[in-house]
Formats: structure tokens, sequence, C-alpha cells
């Protein structure tokens, strides 16, 4: 019996101190070492301590896929590029803008950065990216992680490739992004 009580209590510490370990692992947002959240100063409109959400500014929807843009929207974001032939097409993520934006905004209300994010990503013609370049804007304590975590989701996200001459090609999908 004795040595029953002594298994038990040996156990039930382990499992104690595991449990222990795997809350240390990640915080409540599921993000190992995350930075606790800070706090926002009131904003000069309303006095509001409230925190302002992402606004994506632009006219190409976000729940749209490339196929599913209008005319309009496909000259929108045509206008993005330089040169761009007739004809050709430039990368798009696959599944529209909206799951790149939800992961961005998850990420901002963890680390709390300001500034624009403005990237460009190089998207191959098999429609995976294999490069992100930052080209600044993203300021605060958190810049960097803000910075890091972005290109991240933008690297690891699926995209239509791009199309010159009629074949699919490697172009830059500029990704832009006011973070208040």
């Amino acid at each position: 019996m004795k040595t029953y009580n002594l298994l038990v209590l040996v156990a039930v510490s382990a499992g104690a101190l595991g449990i222990a370990q795997a809350q240390t692992a990640s915080n409540e947002h599921g993000i190992p070492d995350a930075p606790t959240r800070q706090t926002v100063s009131a904003t000069s409109s309303t006095g509001s301590i409230l925190r302002k959400e992402l606004r994506w500014k632009s006219k190409i929807p976000l729940n749209k896929t490339y196929e599913q843009l209008t005319p309009e929207q496909k000259a929108e974001l045509h206008s993005m590029y330089e040169k761009l032939a007739d004809g050709d097409e430039p990368p798009f993520p696959a599944e529209g803008i909206k799951p790149i934006f939800n992961a961005i905004k998850k990420g901002q209300s963890v680390l709390a950065a300001r500034g624009e994010l403005n990237f460009g990503v190089t998207v191959g013609p098999d429609g995976v990216a294999s490069k992100v370049d930052d080209f600044g804007g993203v300021g605060g304590p958190n810049a960097y992680e803000m910075t890091q975590y972005v290109a991240s989701i933008l690297v690891n996200a699926k995209y239509k490739p791009a199309v010159c001459q009629g074949k699919p090609c490697t172009m830059q999908f500029p990704f832009k992004l006011k973070l208040n």
C-alpha cells in the first residue's frame, strides 16, 4: 500500500510539473515567448483607449480571389506596377487577401507595432513565394518582431502565379497595410 501511495504521489508530481512546463512554453495567444500586450495611448479624436483596428483602404476586396475581381479592381491591382503588358497578370494570394489580413491582425493585437507594412513578395511560376523584401515603415519597440511575423505569413501563403506573355512567370506581389 505504501508503494502504491508513493507511485501515485510521483505520478501526480510529474503530471503537475509537465503542465507547468507546457504553460510556460506558450501563452494564451499560442505564440511562444510572445511579448505581453502593450497599452495604447488615448486617441486625440475621442479620448478613447480602445485599440484602433487595422484598416484595408484599397479598392481591392479582401475576400475575393484574383478571378473574382472586377475589371476595375484588377486595374487597381495592375496600377501598383510600373509596367505590366496587356494580357499579363500579377501574382495574387490564391485564397484572397483576407487570410493574410486576419493573421496579421492577430499578431498586431499582441505586438502593437505602428507604421505601414510595405513588402514585396517574390512569387515563382509555381505560385510559391521564394523571398519577401521589406521596404520599411514599421516602428515602435516591436517593429522587428512585427516585420518578421508578417514576412513569415507572406512567404508561407499560396499564390496564383503571375502570367507573362501567356505563361506562368516570376513576379513580385506588393503588400501594403497601415498599422494604427
